[in-house]
């Protein structure tokens, strides 16, 4: 499922039902006003590496370097 595919199930079904990769991509855009990343490469990245939506909030919170390294995966 690509970053554009997710938000468009994300606005169907909500943010309270979301799940996976929907809420993955839903906090990577969340993450993208709070820090300079591009949310569509954050969430391909994340998606490579394995890393669900729990994973990554702790990243962005205890590592946001690291969680921008994910554009470059």
């Amino acid at each position: 499922m690509t970053y554009e595919q997710a938000l468009q199930a994300a606005t169907k079904i909500g943010a309270s039902k979301a799940e996976g990769k929907v809420l993955l991509a839903m906090l990577c855009q969340s993450l993208a006003c709070v820090h300079a990343i591009n949310p569509a490469l954050v969430y391909q990245g994340a998606v490579k590496m394995g890393i669900d939506s729990k994973a990554l909030a702790k990243l962005a919170n205890d590592d946001p370097v690291a969680m921008g390294d994910l554009m470059f995966v």
